[in-house]
């Protein structure tokens, strides 16, 4: 049993320690042999912060940013100029008109044999690109571009004094029996089709410079231009 000066020297050394904790502003609890300080704030207002700074909206993108990206997302130059297919490396000059993209030059990936070609020649792959019957038109196009349907050519060709006749009007088509006339006629696939096991085509005519919108069997042989939605 304590002594009566025993009991006075435990009450102040609590005391004492009572004042040494309180002086740090916070309680002080031991855990593994380290002091651990709890926060003033409560386990809610903690939440709150934290839910706070995660729902900060992000600065919006300014125009330019948004064009240049969606420029990179289909593989076109900063300058807008030039398309690159990354599965062949081929590259192609591009236009834009308002919120699309437009090839200018026909398609020349190959996803056959030299059968695709004007005359069997791979010459003329290089120079008219290739042609393609309306199923392998259908997925001929680099990732992120498509084949463009009626309506997209409709508009395309609207106002006929910025169309390049002479690029458009060349190379001619395939059909079962030969070959169309190549040095002022191209004929295109469309992604449309109104009758059965056939494809809507447009056929450029540069020396009278007029256009004929027509259905062709599906298995000729026609060129794509391809399309790119920026917005």
């Amino acid at each position: 049993m304590f002594t009566l000066s025993s009991k006075s020297i435990i009450v102040a050394f609590v005391a004492s320690a009572f004042i040494a904790s309180a002086s740090f502003g916070a309680p002080v609890k031991k855990m593994g042999g380290h002091k651990v300080v709890k926060s003033s704030k409560s386990k809610s207002q903690l939440v709150h912060q934290k839910k706070n700074a995660l729902e900060q909206p992000a600065e919006p993108l300014s125009e330019e940013e948004l064009f240049q990206q969606a420029l990179k997302s289909k593989s076109i130059s900063n300058d807008g100029k030039i398309l690159t297919d990354k599965r062949d490396g081929k590259k192609y000059s591009i236009e834009i008109r308002g919120d699309k993209a437009w090839m200018k030059k026909n398609l020349a990936f190959s996803i056959s044999t030299p059968r695709q070609c004007l005359m069997e020649d791979e010459k003329s792959c290089q120079k008219y690109g290739r042609f393609y019957s309306h199923q392998e038109a259908s997925k001929a196009c680099p990732a992120g571009w498509h084949l463009p349907d009626d309506g997209e050519w409709r508009d395309y060709q609207k106002d006929r004094s910025k169309l390049d006749w002479k690029d458009l009007g060349q190379g001619g088509c395939k059909s079962w029996d030969g070959y169309c006339e190549s040095s002022s006629t191209g004929h295109y696939w469309s992604a449309s089709s109104v009758k059965k096991n056939t494809g809507r085509s447009w056929e450029f005519r540069s020396a009278a410079k007029s256009i004929n919108r027509t259905d062709e069997e599906s298995s000729k042989g026609l060129y794509v231009r391809c399309v790119a939605d920026l917005r």
